[in-house]
C-alpha cells in the first residue's frame, strides 16, 4: 500500500491519501507517519482519503484497530474524517468501533462533506 501525507496550512489539517491494499502492517506504518506529521504541524484534524484503497482486515482486526492506533500515538483529541469510494458494512463497523472507543471519527463517501465536517463548517 502507498500513502502520502500533506499538511494543508490554510485549513490547518492533514490530508492523507492512500491507495492499494491495506493490511495491518501497512496501516501501522502509515499511522506512525501520521502521528509524526501531526506532532510536527501541531495539527489534530485529518482527512484520510481511502477511495483508492481496499482493506484486507478481518473483523477482529477492525475491532482491535482503535487500541492499536492508540498505542502508536493517535489521540482522542483528533478529529478524523475517512472518505471511502463506497460506504458499506465494513466502513460502518469501523466507524462504530472507533466512536464507541471515544474517537471523533466519521466516515464519508463525499469529499466535500468530509471537509466540511472536519473543519466544523
Amino acid at each position: 500500500m502507498d500513502w502520502t501525507i500533506e499538511f494543508l496550512e490554510d485549513e490547518d489539517l492533514l490530508y492523507i491519501r492512500t491507495q492499494g491494499i491495506m493490511t495491518r502492517d501497512s496501516a501501522n506504518a502509515m499511522v506512525k507517519e501520521i502521528v509524526q506529521a501531526a506532532k510536527c504541524h501541531h495539527c489534530d484534524r485529518q482527512i484520510v482519503d481511502h477511495r483508492k484503497t481496499t482493506f484486507a482486515f478481518s473483523v477482529m482486526e477492525y475491532y482491535e484497530r482503535p487500541a492499536v492506533n492508540r498505542e502508536i500515538g493517535i489521540s482522542h483529541t483528533w478529529k478524523i474524517a475517512m472518505v471511502f469510494q463506497v460506504l458499506n458494512e465494513d466502513t460502518h463497523f469501523m466507524e462504530t468501533v472507533f466512536r464507541n472507543r471515544g474517537y471523533d471519527f466519521r466516515q464519508f463517501d463525499d469529499m466535500n462533506e468530509a471537509k466540511s465536517w472536519v473543519l466544523g463548517n
